[in-house]
C-alpha cells in the first residue's frame, strides 16, 4: 500500500503546484526531507518536513484554497507570514 500513497502524494503535489505556481517544492536527496519555499515580497518562508503528506497538509494550513499565490505576500497567521521564517516544527 505504500507506493500507492506515495504516488497519490506526487497527485496531490502536482495539483497544488498548479495551484500555487510561486511555491517551490523539491525533495533534498542526501537526506530525503521535502522543502518548499513560500516567497514573499521581503523574503520568504522555509517549511522542511521528513513526509511530502505531511508538507502539503502545511502549506494547506498556510495558503488555502482562497489564497492565490502570484508573487503576492503568503496569507496565514502572524509568525508564519513574517518574512525568513523558518518553519521547522516538529513532524506530527
Amino acid at each position: 500500500m505504500r507506493g500507492l500513497e506515495e504516488l497519490g502524494q506526487l497527485c496531490r503535489l502536482n495539483r497544488f503546484r498548479a495551484q500555487h505556481p510561486g511555491v517551490v517544492i523539491k525533495q533534498d536527496t542526501g537526506f530525503g526531507f521535502w522543502q518548499a519555499w513560500i516567497p514573499l515580497s521581503n523574503g520568504g518562508t522555509v517549511i522542511t518536513r521528513y513526509g511530502l503528506g505531511i508538507l502539503l497538509d502545511r502549506l494547506d494550513e498556510l495558503l488555502g484554497p482562497e489564497c492565490s499565490h502570484g508573487g503576492e505576500d503568503a496569507g496565514g497567521s502572524g509568525r508564519d507570514a513574517t518574512p525568513g521564517h523558518d518553519d521547522q516544527e516538529p513532524a506530527r
